[in-house]
């Protein structure tokens, strides 16, 4: 049994500015960017993302994996429509000249927008169609983010979707995709779809499956998954930063050789989600009161959620409001991570560790994070930027950060960092010499992610209320191709 496995994947915010480019999907620093042939089996081995459980089963099930292509840019704004396509064109040439194979395995986001489609995931599975013909079973993994369209649940044989949020289920998800590709083309299963689409938005805090209500859901679809004829059930909680139709919450039901029984489930998980919608509804803390309660309370670490910033969802991760609050307020002990400013970085590298110097911090993207920040600081040290992942979440995957300072300021340290990414493993403070444990408030540009790994040492987290392209209240945004109505933007 030959199975094709390939992915190009992103999460794309149209609010961002500016386009997503090749070179974005090319240059990750310490992610793999884009990988080909063999070089997907070699980096990807081991790591917890879809690919990597597509390799693990395909080891123990004792299949054989053609790999094509796999590329992942950072979360940004809209796709280059050339640099998609020169992707694509590349996936489906790498496809055609691997024929035959009995199936394809794809590494899908769910999220992605271009200058052209609004929905490039159902065009990947179109081309991918038509180079295999109409009988070659494609199965697809998709973030608990994607948005979902009645166009890829039609065209694909399976989608299975993560069932965390944070995603520690990453691998999991890709072997079970993959076990299920292995039945189809054996034929010990034929998997029928059911799809329903719920007139929902949600922000990413009420998204998170470790607390309630998104938990109490996902205890409901493992119950529904245990009834005979059930292959498996995804609830996408949908990506709410995208101008889209169809964006928003979505579920799909694969049921064996049961049509009936996969739209009679999705419809159920749909109703589910309805009846319960006012549990959905987000409440934000102020920053100042946030910090202040934090400093009253003397006891930490207190993790401030600051996602409006969040650069694993497409925003600059230059924002200056919370780093602002924190040094009006006298807060010590605190930390902030990080900020993205390749420019102040250098200054302070050329300073050098031990100088003392007043650097514009932050606010040089665009006027929608906060401005940009005047201080006077302490280089205290300068690092390569690079760490790996040790917690649940994307484990043992690199990181770079480009080159990274610490500067102090007051009680407060902040990373200045040369590179976006999303700071959810405690590995990026624990890599410049910062314990967490000690700090009483610990800021991040993160929305739900943290929480895999820092849970379980905060005293308290709190999600804040800051401005950006990815602030959690959708009824902030002006949508202008969302479909209409929907909850809670009409009620």
């Amino acid at each position: 049994m030959r199975i094709a496995i390939g992915g190009i994947s992103h999460e794309t915010n149209t609010f961002a500015q500016g386009l997503t480019s090749l070179e974005d999907f090319k240059r990750q620093g310490g992610f793999p960017g884009l990988l080909v042939g063999d070089e997907i089996i070699e980096h990807l081995r081991g790591k917890n993302i879809d690919t990597g459980g597509f390799i693990d089963a395909a080891e123990a099930i004792g299949f054989e994996l053609v790999p094509l292509i796999w590329t992942f840019a950072q979360p940004s704004g809209i796709v280059q429509q050339e640099a998609y396509e020169e992707l694509i064109n590349l996936l489906t040439q790498r496809l055609e000249q691997a024929k035959p194979v009995d199936g394809v395995l794809l590494d899908l986001h769910g999220a992605m927008v271009t200058e052209e489609l609004e929905d490039a995931e159902e065009n990947i599975l179109d081309r991918v169609r038509a180079v295999v013909g109409p009988d070659i079973p494609i199965v697809a993994t998709l973030d608990l983010h994607a948005n979902i369209t009645p166009a890829m649940a039609a065209v694909a044989d399976t989608l299975v979707g993560y069932d965390t949020y944070p995603h520690v289920d990453c691998a999991e998800r890709g072997e079970e995709a993959a076990r299920l590709i292995a039945d189809t083309v054996e034929g010990r299963v034929h998997p029928t779809t059911g799809y329903r689409q719920i007139d929902m938005l949600l922000g990413p805090p009420k998204q998170c499956t470790l607390i309630s209500p998104m938990r109490d859901a996902f205890d409901f679809v493992r119950e529904l998954e245990q009834r005979p004829g059930i292959l498996d059930i995804t609830l996408s909680g949908g990506f709410p930063f995208a101008d889209i139709r169809h964006a928003g919450a979505s579920v799909v039901v694969n049921a064996d050789d049961a049509p009936a029984l996969a739209q009679k489930t999705a419809d159920e998980v749909a109703d589910y989600m309805w009846q319960h919608r006012e549990e959905f509804r987000l409440e934000l803390t102020p920053v100042r009161q946030a910090i202040d309660d934090a400093i009253a309370a003397e006891r930490g670490p207190v993790v401030l959620a600051d996602g409006s910033d969040n650069p694993g969802g497409g925003a600059p991760c230059d924002g200056t409001v919370m780093l602002r609050e924190l040094i009006d307020a006298n807060a010590s002990r605190a930390v902030v991570a990080h900020i993205c400013d390749p420019g102040a970085v250098a200054e302070a590298v050329a300073a050098g560790v031990g100088s003392d110097i007043t650097l514009t911090i932050g606010g040089k993207t665009d006027s929608l994070h906060g401005d940009p920040l005047t201080v006077s600081g302490h280089v205290r040290l300068i690092s390569d930027g690079i760490y790996h992942n040790q917690g649940p979440m994307m484990t043992n995957m690199p990181v770079h950060l480009g080159r990274t300072v610490v500067f102090v300021i007051g009680g407060v340290e902040v990373l200045l960092t040369e590179r976006r990414a999303q700071p959810f493993d405690r590995q990026c403070l624990y890599s410049v010499a910062i314990d967490p444990s000690e700090r009483l408030i610990i800021g991040l540009k993160s929305a739900v992610h943290f929480r895999a790994d820092y849970a379980h040492v905060a005293r308290k987290i709190v999600d804040l209320d800051t401005p950006g392209i990815h602030n959690p209240d959708v009824t902030r945004y002006e949508y202008k191709r969302l479909r209409r109505p929907i909850w809670p933007l009409d009620e």
